[in-house]
């Protein structure tokens, strides 16, 4: 039999030392800041919207046609004992009335309803892929876009569909009462 030699022992237990080492030291892992989008289409055309200005998201629910001068009310329509008016998302972001849309997405800051053509997926993307439109000449509604593997998608940006909905809205404080 052959004595293994020192060089082959000592390396040996350098080896066994190091992986016993690599259990007991703590591992740091940079995390990567990501964001989680909803896949939807408006007027047929592809767009996001960040899972966080959503509060729901439904299909198929029934909406009931109101009488109103703003062209992007659709009507109301109930979600867990709640109405909720319901603005059509196409007419907003100055696509054409969508004829029939089945989802509608309820945003997280306002009690309203968004409806719009089409729901594709989930998707969740590193804050890299996120990128401005600042000095493009795109839709007033849209200020950033996903930049994906093949495809580049934008972002509705839901604070200010609220607000410009809020400003067809009345005030009640303001009314007389009679």
């Amino acid at each position: 039999m052959i004595a293994p030699s020192a060089d082959v022992s000592q390396r040996a237990s350098e080896l066994r030392q190091a992986f016993d080492r690599s259990f007991a030291e703590t591992q740091h892992f940079v995390p990567i800041e990501t964001e989680d989008f909803l896949a939807i289409h408006v007027g047929g055309d592809p767009h996001m919207l960040r899972l966080l200005d959503v509060a729901g998201l439904y299909s198929d629910k029934k909406v009931t046609s109101l009488p109103s001068s703003v062209a992007a009310l659709r009507g109301i329509a109930g979600f867990r004992g709640t109405m909720l008016p319901v603005y059509d998302l196409a007419a907003l972001l100055r696509y054409p009335r969508a004829e029939a849309p089945r989802w509608l997405a309820i945003a997280a800051e306002a009690p309203i309803a968004l409806a719009f053509d089409a729901f594709d997926e989930h998707f969740r993307f590193p804050r890299a892929a996120i990128a401005s439109t600042a000095g493009s000449d795109s839709r007033e509604h849209v200020r950033q876009i996903v930049r994906a593997d093949h495809w580049v998608r934008p972002i509705v940006h839901l604070p200010s569909i609220i607000a410009a909905i809020r400003t067809h809205i009345p005030d009640a404080t303001s009314k007389k009462e009679q």
